[in-house]
C-alpha cells in the first residue's frame, strides 16, 4: 500500500471508488469516506457529538467509536442541535451535531438558526442521498445546504472523498471565528462509502493536519488613533455606562471588562447574552437592560452622555425604538463583526477589534471622568424601583427562581426555556459565571432549555447544570428526558408551571383584550378543577415517571427549598421539581414593543 499523503493543495484532483476498485494489496487499512471524516474530526478536538442515526449517515455512525468519538443519542434532532449549542456555549468548543438526510437534516434546521443568532461555534453534519441522485427527488432528499445558507457562515457538499480534509478543516476554523457561528457540511452516502484514489485508481491514504488558516481575517486591537479617541471621550464623560454583551463572553473578556469598570468607576449593564460577564454583586452592576430589564439599567443607557458598547448588536428587545434609544449620548461601539457597526444604531466612533485585546488597551491607557454624581443618581433610580418577586409568602414563578439562586449560591450552570420564566431567570438569578447562564436569545427558541443542559452536562460534566424551564417551553422537548436517563446525564429540571404559554398569555392580556387564544396548557374542563393533582396538566411528574426519571411536585413556598435541597442531593442522575406557581403573574417592568424606556410598565 502506498505511503503518498494526501494535503489541502492536491485533494481537488482526488476522486473516489468502492473498494472493489481497489488492488487487494492496497486494501489492507485503507480508510474510507466516513472514517477519514470520523479522523478529521478527532484532529479537531471532537470526542463527543450529539445527533440521530438514518439511512444516510449509518457509514458515519459504524466508525465513530473507532475513532474514539462517543456519540450521545438525542430523541430528535433539534435535541441534538440544541444539546451542541450547550455544550458549545459552557465549554467555549465547537459543539457538533449530526443527522440523516431529508427530515433528519430539516429537524437540525431551528437549532442551526438559534446558533446563528447568538453566535455560537456549531457544526452540523449531515448525510445526503448518493451524489448520483442529488436533484432527482430521491426518498429523504433535500438540499440542505440550500436550505442552511441563509443561516449559518458556511454550508457545504462534500462532493468527493478527497474533499473531506479540507472541507472539515474550513468548518471548524469558519465556526470557531473570529465572531463564531455555525457552520454546515453534507456529506452524499457514496462520499462516506468511497475510498480515495488518485487519478491512476490508485489508493492514497490521506494524512490530515489538525487545522487550516483561519478562512477570516485575525482581528487586533485598536489603532493608537482609536485608543486615543476613545480616551478623550471617556475622560470628557460625566455620564458614562458600559452596555455590554454576548460578545464579552465569546472573547473570554469578562475579566478584562471588570478591570475597565473599576478603573473608570463606570456602572454596568449587560444584555441577556451577556448574562455572567460582570459580578451580580458588584456595586457597578445595574444589571440587564432591554424589554424587561431593569429602571435603572435602562434609564442609564438613555441619559448617559457616553455609552461603550462592548460586544453588542443593538438588537431590537434593547433598543425598542432604535430611533429613540440612547438619543442624546455618544456611542463607542467595539465588536469584532465590521458588519455589526452601523447595522442597526450609528456609533460615534465604531472600532472593528478583538474585545479582549480592545479592553487591556483602555484598562491600561483610559482615564475616568469626574461620574460620583451620575452613581449616586442611579442609585437612586434602583433603590426606587427594584426587581419584585410578587407578594411576600406567595409561590410565584419569580419567587420560584429567586429560592433556586439563592440555594445554589448563583453558581449552577443554568439553561433556559423560553417564555415569562426566561426573564424570571435573567431578573432573580444571580449567576456569578461566564458561559453560566445559555438562553436562547437572538432566536426564542422554545424547547431550547433541557437538550442545551445535556450538552452542557456533557462538556461541564463536574458542574451543577439546572434547566430553568416553562411548562409550555419544556413540553417540546421532554422526550430528552429519555436521553438523560439512557445516558446518565444528571441533569436538574426546575419547571415553572403557570398552565399558560405564560408571556402569549401576557401580551394577549395587554394588548389583545384578554383574548386567550390558544395559549392555554390545560383544556377548560381541568382549568376549573377543585385545587389538586387532577388540576395540573400537563403532568410533568408522571411523564417524567415514564422516562424512569426522578420528579415531584412543590405547590407552596413552604416546602420549595426542602425540595431543591433533595433534587441537589441526587448528583448523578436526571431529577425534576415541577413548581406550580401563581398563574396570573406578569413580567415586570416592561417597554412596549417598539417603546422607548420613558414608556416603561411596572406593574398590571
Amino acid at each position: 500500500m502506498t505511503t503518498d499523503t494526501i494535503t489541502y493543495d492536491d485533494v481537488a484532483t482526488i476522486t473516489g471508488g468502492p473498494l472493489d476498485s481497489l488492488r487487494p494489496e492496497e486494501r489492507d487499512g485503507a480508510l474510507r469516506g466516513a472514517e477519514i471524516l470520523a479522523r478529521c474530526l478527532k484532529l479537531e478536538g471532537v470526542d463527543v457529538l450529539f445527533g440521530y442515526p438514518g439511512g444516510a449517515n449509518l457509514e458515519i455512525f459504524d466508525v465513530l467509536a473507532a475513532a474514539g468519538i462517543d456519540c450521545v443519542r438525542t430523541e430528535h434532532e433539534q435535541g441534538a442541535a440544541h444539546a451542541a449549542e450547550g455544550y458549545a456555549r459552557a465549554t467555549g468548543r465547537v459543539g457538533v451535531c449530526l443527522a440523516t438526510s431529508g427530515p433528519g437534516a430539516t429537524n437540525l434546521v431551528t437549532g442551526i438558526a438559534d446558533a446563528y443568532s447568538d453566535s455560537i461555534a456549531m457544526v452540523a453534519i449531515t448525510g445526503n442521498v448518493p451524489t448520483p441522485l442529488l436533484g432527482k427527488n430521491a426518498f429523504q432528499e433535500a438540499d440542505i445546504v440550500a436550505i442552511a445558507a441563509p443561516i449559518t457562515k458556511g454550508s457545504f457538499l462534500v462532493d468527493r472523498v478527497g474533499a473531506i480534509p479540507r472541507t472539515v478543516g474550513e468548518a471548524f476554523a469558519l465556526a470557531r471565528g473570529p465572531r463564531p457561528g455555525p457552520v454546515l457540511v453534507d456529506v452524499p452516502k457514496d462520499v462516506q462509502q468511497h475510498y480515495p484514489r488518485d487519478a491512476q485508481g490508485r489508493y492514497r491514504p490521506p494524512q490530515m493536519p489538525a487545522a487550516i488558516d483561519a478562512p477570516e481575517p485575525v482581528v487586533g486591537g485598536m489603532s493608537e488613533m482609536q485608543l486615543d479617541e476613545c480616551c478623550r471621550m471617556i475622560a470628557q464623560a460625566e455620564r458614562p455606562v458600559i452596555y455590554a454583551g454576548g460578545g464579552i463572553v465569546s472573547a473570554n473578556a469578562a475579566a478584562a471588562l471588570r478591570a475597565l469598570a473599576e478603573k473608570l468607576g463606570c456602572p454596568v449593564t449587560t444584555t441577556l447574552m451577556g448574562v455572567g460577564a460582570f459580578p451580580p454583586d458588584h456595586p457597578l452592576w445595574l444589571h440587564v437592560l432591554g424589554m424587561h430589564g431593569t429602571v435603572a439599567a435602562n434609564t442609564a443607557v438613555n441619559e448617559a452622555d457616553l455609552v461603550l458598547a462592548l460586544g453588542v448588536r443593538f438588537d431590537d428587545r434593547v433598543t425598542g425604538k432604535v430611533s429613540e434609544f440612547i438619543r442624546h449620548g455618544r456611542i463607542i461601539h467595539v465588536d469584532v463583526d465590521r458588519r455589526e457597526l452601523g447595522k442597526n444604531k450609528p456609533a460615534t466612533l465604531a472600532v472593528h477589534a478583538d474585545l479582549r485585546i480592545a479592553l487591556d488597551q483602555l484598562v491600561a491607557a483610559a482615564v475616568a471622568g469626574e461620574c460620583g454624581a451620575w452613581r449616586a443618581y442611579l442609585e437612586e433610580v434602583a433603590r426606587r424601583h427594584p426587581l419584585d418577586a410578587g407578594p411576600a409568602g406567595a409561590l410565584t414563578g419569580a419567587r420560584a427562581i429567586q429560592v433556586l439562586s439563592d440555594v445554589t449560591g448563583g453558581d449552577a450552570l443554568v439553561t433556559l426555556g423560553v417564555g415569562q420564566h426566561q426573564m424570571w431567570a435573567m431578573q432573580h438569578y444571580r449567576a456569578r459565571r461566564p458561559r453560566s447562564f445559555l438562553s436562547s436569545s437572538g432566536f426564542g427558541t422554545m424547547g431550547y432549555g433541557l437538550p442545551a443542559a445535556i450538552g452542557a452536562k456533557i462538556g461541564c460534566p463536574q458542574r451543577l447544570v439546572v434547566d430553568i424551564d416553562g411548562d409550555g417551553s419544556l413540553n417540546m422537548t421532554i422526550h430528552e428526558l429519555a436521553t438523560c436517563r439512557r445516558r446518565g446525564i444528571g441533569v436538574k429540571i426546575v419547571v415553572i408551571n403557570n398552565q399558560w404559554l405564560g408571556m402569549v398569555r401576557q401580551w394577549q392580556d395587554m394588548i389583545y383584550a384578554g383574548h386567550r387564544a390558544g395559549s392555554a396548557m390545560a383544556d377548560p374542563a381541568t382549568r376549573v378543577a377543585p385545587a389538586g393533582e387532577n388540576d395540573v396538566y400537563p403532568d410533568f411528574v408522571t411523564i417524567a415517571a415514564g422516562y424512569r426519571v426522578r420528579a415531584e411536585r412543590v405547590r407552596g413556598l413552604a416546602d420549595l427549598q426542602a425540595a431543591y435541597t433533595r433534587m441537589l442531593a441526587v448528583a448523578d442522575e436526571p431529577y425534576l421539581v415541577d413548581v406550580v406557581v401563581e398563574r396570573e403573574s406578569n413580567v415586570y417592568p416592561m417597554i412596549p414593543a417598539g417603546g422607548s424606556y420613558a414608556d416603561v410598565i411596572l406593574a398590571d
